[in-house]
């Protein structure tokens, strides 16, 4: 291997790189503390999987996993970036470092730079077979690394209860919303029974009807009685007897008076009482009605509130973001170790190629 180094350039460049890369990796990369925290996501309503859920049944998650996945997203998302930023200062801190390889280039860089800079620098990894999302956190300095571990444990958790309330408070407003229209319409009907009423100075059109057939039941009786009487009487009296004359008297009396309620409770012309009370019995159906729905709309705002109220995602955590004693990153044996192995596969596959040209050639 030293001939080769001494022979050939290919070699000496390979050996010059090596060494390079040992000193980078040996003595001059920064060190990155990491803050590890392990969090899980549960819910008020638990997490059993509906029988009547497709998605579920298809892809093989639950509600706690897609839980967890979301969480995952936001933390690696622009918004809770930009929540770090303004609280930790990260552009400082990211760009504030010797190591000119592994910070970040400028406090001033893009937001674009910062992002892809910062989803470097955390790592969120859902494990299947505990159900837990461990998060890592790289940063230059131990407190930094378990500010940042502690602020996305923080802002995961509010941004989980966030979600799920906003869904709640959007099907509880539209509840209301319906309860309000159903309550007006509900006023507007019962108002108008009212009105119906003062207009026809009847409390009870139905009652009114019911009593004005009794009366006339009652006349139409009596007026037969009158009809057997005067037959009687016709057989004996003479026209102008003073018995026959009284009983004619009160048999069109009545008849005058049964025509009249007749007339009153139903007739083609005017406004009669069956009408009146056929009008009247639908105004409080239609009453009735709005009553129903709005006894119903009640018992949907009331389920929609206790459904908002049980919504509530709890970011439970095992372990709390830890405050690290020493360096993890860079891992800089195994990063020595790949560098070299992978210069040398390179350097040797170069000259094998090398040495097949020159073959060639002769």
């Amino acid at each position: 291997m030293i001939d080769l180094v001494r022979r050939y350039r290919l070699w000496q460049a390979a050996a010059a790189l090596g060494v390079l890369f040992t000193l980078y990796w040996g003595a001059f990369a920064a060190s990155r503390y990491v803050s590890e925290s392990h969090v899980l996501v549960e819910s008020l309503q638990g997490t059993a999987t509906s029988p009547t859920d497709i998605t579920a049944l298809l892809t093989g998650s639950t509600n706690q996993q897609r839980d967890m996945l979301v969480l995952r997203d936001y933390l690696f998302s622009a918004d809770l970036l930009r929540a770090l930023d303004a609280k930790l200062n990260l552009r400082e801190h990211y760009s504030d470092s010797y190591d000119v390889f592994s910070r970040l280039w400028s406090k001033d860089v893009s937001a674009e730079s910062l992002l892809r800079h910062y989803q470097k620098r955390v790592e969120a990894e859902y494990d299947e077979l505990s159900g837990l999302l461990v998060i890592r956190v790289q940063a230059y300095s131990p407190a930094m690394a378990h500010a940042i571990g502690s602020m996305l444990v923080e802002e995961g958790e509010r941004f989980m209860n966030e979600l799920a309330h906003k869904l709640a408070r959007e099907q509880v407003a539209f509840a209301e919303r319906e309860v309000a229209a159903v309550s007006e319409r509900l006023l507007e009907a019962r108002q108008s029974v009212l009105a119906y009423q003062n207009e026809h100075s009847l409390v009870s059109p139905t009652a009114t009807v019911a009593s004005r057939s009794a009366i006339a039941a009652q006349l139409e009786a009596q007026l037969s009685a009158l009809y057997a009487r005067r037959r009687a009487l016709e057989a004996y009296l003479a026209p102008a007897a003073p018995d026959l004359m009284q009983v004619n008297t009160q048999v069109r009396a009545l008849e005058q008076q049964l025509a009249v309620d007749r007339a009153r409770l139903a007739s083609s012309n005017g406004t009669p009482l069956n009408r009146v009370a056929e009008e009247y019995d639908r105004l409080l159906l239609e009453a009735g009605f709005h009553q129903d729905v709005y006894k119903t709309a009640l018992a949907a705002l009331e389920r929609a509130r206790i459904d908002a109220s049980r919504t509530l995602k709890k970011v439970s955590v095992v372990q709390q973001p830890t405050l690290p004693e020493f360096s993890l990153e860079p891992a800089r044996l195994y990063n020595i170790a790949t560098y070299l192995m992978g210069t040398l596969m390179l350097t040797g596959i170069l000259h094998l190629l090398i040495v097949i040209v020159r073959e060639h050639r002769d």
